[in-house]
């Protein structure tokens, strides 16, 4: 909640709960003078006897009461409306700090990503859109939840079944020999739906731009993922 919304909100409360209390005294005020024009009170003289004393607190007992339930009520309603609003404002301090260390944790993975790309020409800063990556790593980070998704879980599997079936194949004494554009056609697509863009090349300029890309992989799931939450990438025999 905006800092300057819930204090006038809470200006508003207060100014409701002492008019509430103004209402109710001026009630009770309003029960006593009739209960004692009713026990004709007015008409007799000023007596501070116990006996005077112990009959007008009989006479107040009603407005007393009113008043007292009044306020009461009030504080109660004051004290649940304080809570409301402490609930309220934890909230908003809580999904602004997660959103703060969203952008933060966003921040580190880009320059980690942009720092590896600088350090292997071989690689296209364009190639690889860090937000869509980020994303399905921790798709509930907004939220202050750095849990790894288990869509990309599944995404890296993906890729390594992806290498894994290309060894097989290259390995095969069954395959007369490995045809690489297949093997380019799926990398591509699998890498594509974690957000890295490889184009067709020919075949050694695709095999170092694999290598480069796999050892980025492999590295930020090692950084932002922790070595048991995410398989590693299997080495490609077909190099």
């Amino acid at each position: 909640m905006n800092p300057n919304d819930l204090e006038k909100k809470l200006r508003l409360c207060l100014s409701a709960f002492w008019i509430t209390l103004a209402i109710g005294f001026a009630v009770s005020l309003g029960i006593l003078i009739i209960s004692l024009d009713e026990h004709n009170a007015f008409s007799q003289d000023l007596c501070l006897k116990p006996k005077c004393i112990d009959n007008f607190l009989l006479f107040s007992e009603h407005a007393r009461q009113t008043f007292n339930y009044i306020a009461s009520s009030s504080v109660a309603a004051l004290t649940a409306i304080g809570i409301y609003f402490a609930i309220m404002n934890y909230i908003g301090t809580a999904r602004t700090n997660a959103i703060s260390n969203h952008l933060s944790n966003l921040r580190t993975f880009n320059d980690f990503i942009n720092q590896e790309i600088t350090n292997d020409d071989r690689i296209k800063i364009g190639s690889i859109d860090v937000f869509r990556w980020y994303n399905l790593i921790f798709p509930k980070s907004k939220s202050g939840n750095l849990s790894i998704g288990e869509e990309y879980k599944r995404l890296i599997s993906e890729i390594d079944n992806a290498i894994k079936e290309s060894n097989k194949l290259c390995t095969s004494g069954d395959s007369p020999s490995f045809e690489y554009k297949p093997h380019q056609e799926k990398m591509r697509e699998a890498l594509k739906k974690i957000g890295i863009t490889i184009e067709l090349m020919p075949r050694n300029d695709f095999k170092d731009s694999e290598k480069s890309l796999y050892k980025i992989i492999d590295k930020t799931n090692k950084e932002f993922c922790g070595s048991n939450e995410i398989v590693q990438l299997s080495k490609p025999k077909y190099f």
